[in-house]
């Protein structure tokens, strides 16, 4: 080989030499490579997080949006109470029934269709919050030949007639028979931002769903038995089948409310004619002292 050719080799070896990599480059270049595929793998595993947590925040924000929509928007609560104080009304239990005298004529009295009819009055009220109508029912038995009713009632120490007092008399509260007033259109009547009641002597427009009788005594038909009994008619006493007394959607004002919600105030009107002297006492439909027992249910439903 000539020396020009041996030169010639020996400069392209030089020049191998000097491109190729020390190790102290070589390491850094194998580090760099490294450290891009830890942020390749950061960024992809940053990408499935978002996916996977994305999903679980709109969860999350939208229970929490739930949880302020439920503070905001309450349940509503309905529950009777008897008479009281406003704020103050007694639990129902002192709702008393059995100390009616059918044969005394202190009572006070009506005349309707040409016969006397004694009465008491028991007083009421439905409480609630959150609700703009509800529906009121009474059942009863009917082994007693009264006659139910039931008006809207204010407490009124001024002028009121009907007196609620508590078993353990603590407790008396005057009441008269009266009603919302509405004008023409039907708006609440205000006076310096209170409610104006009118005297309302007429009952509440409810009515008996399962009446057998179209006039005389009340009593049940067969469309309910279910709800006591079993459809077999022989198991149950005529008397003993609860009628079922209805009124739907009794409004609540927004006038009527506060920040307490509402109280409507009532009063169930007991009736009875007097059994005379010429009564056979063994007239299912007489009243009289040795009388069997009834069982009355008070309800009110938000539907």
């Amino acid at each position: 080989m000539k020396e020009k050719d041996i030169a010639k080799l020996n400069t392209e070896d030089a020049s191998d030499t000097v491109i190729a990599e020390t190790p102290s480059k070589r390491q850094r270049r194998k580090n760099y490579y490294r450290i891009q595929k830890i942020q390749l793998f950061l960024a992809a595993l940053f990408t499935a997080s978002i996916i996977v947590i994305a999903p679980s925040l709109a969860w999350f924000s939208y229970q929490k949006e739930m949880a302020v929509s439920t503070k905001i928007n309450s349940p509503a609560t309905l529950e009777i109470k008897s008479g009281g104080h406003a704020g103050a009304e007694q639990d129902i239990i002192n709702f008393e029934l059995s100390d009616i005298d059918t044969e005394s004529k202190s009572y006070p009295h009506y005349e309707e269709s040409g016969t006397t009819y004694y009465y008491k009055d028991y007083v009421f009220c439905v409480k609630g919050k959150a609700i703009s109508a509800y529906d009121l029912q009474i059942a009863h038995t009917t082994n007693i030949a009264f006659k139910y009713q039931v008006f809207r009632a204010i407490q009124d120490d001024t002028y009121g007639t009907i007196q609620y007092v508590s078993k353990d008399k603590s407790v008396t509260q005057m009441y008269r028979l009266a009603r919302v007033k509405l004008d023409v259109s039907g708006n609440v009547v205000t006076q310096d931002s209170a409610v104006v009641y009118e005297d309302y002597s007429t009952p509440i427009d409810g009515r008996y769903i399962n009446n057998a009788n179209s006039d005389g005594r009340t009593l049940a038909n067969s469309s309910l038995t279910a709800r006591s009994y079993d459809t077999d008619t022989d198991t149950y006493q005529v008397f003993a089948n609860p009628v079922y007394w209805l009124k739907r959607d009794i409004p609540v004002y927004t006038e009527e409310k506060t920040d307490d919600g509402f109280t409507h105030s009532y009063v169930l009107r007991i009736s009875w004619v007097m059994k005379s002297n010429n009564d056979d006492v063994n007239d299912l439909d007489v009243v009289q002292n040795n009388k069997e027992t009834d069982m009355i249910y008070i309800t009110a439903a938000v539907h």
